[in-house]
């Protein structure tokens, strides 16, 4: 369940700084559900009035999927209460309350009108990527919030944030924080080292699969590889394993 995510423990306080301060900075691990949940939780508080949020994202596929992940929790169809959009994409409408952007969508935006009306928060998330776009339009919306939106609310948010620099420049401004959760994790090393005449790392991946398996692991299992080629290389050779059969496996890389 989405309000069992650990967002949540501080819903009430972020809720209140919001109100109080206009300004925040959440800092969040990933997991915590700061990127879907944090939007519903303005809207579900009446933070927004008549006006909507806008989430800024670095990049497109997460823009789209955050947006469709949002809508369906809400039980919306995307483009009506919740939208997206990206350059040459806009699926959003005059319902639109939750808007996910990329970065440059806002920025043109604040070019073509000064006062961003209809516009109630701006989220900034991911903002530890720290694209020029993002850091001109924090500029641009911290100016516009001091001398004409004065209703308007700020949010940045990050799982990895040096927020001592940042609320320097943000101030006055709340900060918040929140813990996420632990799992265990065991951690266990190859017996020795290997030489220049290794096997390719591909090959090593597909010998722990298989002795995952063969050690009656369950569940799924995750590999991770530098790059797509050696991606395509590992799954050719996990495929090629006894073990493999029954898992499906994919590719997942940008």
């Amino acid at each position: 369940m989405a309000d069992r995510l650990p967002i949540y423990e501080i819903e009430s306080e972020l809720m209140a700084r919001l109100r109080s301060d206009r300004r925040v900075i959440l800092s969040a691990p990933t997991g915590s559900g700061k990127s879907t949940q944090v939007p519903q939780m303005l809207l579900k508080h009446g933070l927004l009035g008549d006006g909507q949020v806008v989430v800024l994202q670095p990049r497109r596929l997460a823009t789209r999927l955050l947006a469709s992940r949002v809508a369906q929790e809400l039980g919306v169809k995307l483009g009506d209460e919740v939208g997206y959009q990206i350059r040459f994409e806009n699926c959003t409408s005059a319902r639109t309350k939750i808007r996910f952007v990329t970065e440059g969508v806002l920025l043109r935006q604040l070019i073509d009108d000064p006062q961003l009306r209809g516009v109630s928060a701006i989220l900034f998330d991911e903002f530890h990527e720290r694209h020029l776009y993002g850091d001109i339009t924090l500029a641009r919306a911290l100016d516009l919030q001091e001398q004409q939106r004065p209703d308007l609310k700020l949010v940045v948010m990050s799982a990895t944030l040096n927020a001592g620099e940042l609320e320097r420049y943000l101030s006055p401004c709340a900060t918040l924080a929140s813990e996420g959760r632990m799992y265990p994790v065991e951690i266990e090393y190859l017996p020795h080292r290997l030489g220049l005449n290794a096997p390719p790392v591909w090959e090593l991946a597909a010998e722990e699969f298989s002795r995952f398996v063969s050690r009656g692991g369950e569940g799924g299992v995750l590999v991770f590889m530098p790059g797509g080629f050696e991606i395509s290389q590992t799954i050719e050779a996990i495929r090629h394993t006894s073990e493999a059969k029954g898992y499906i496996i994919l590719p997942l890389h940008g």
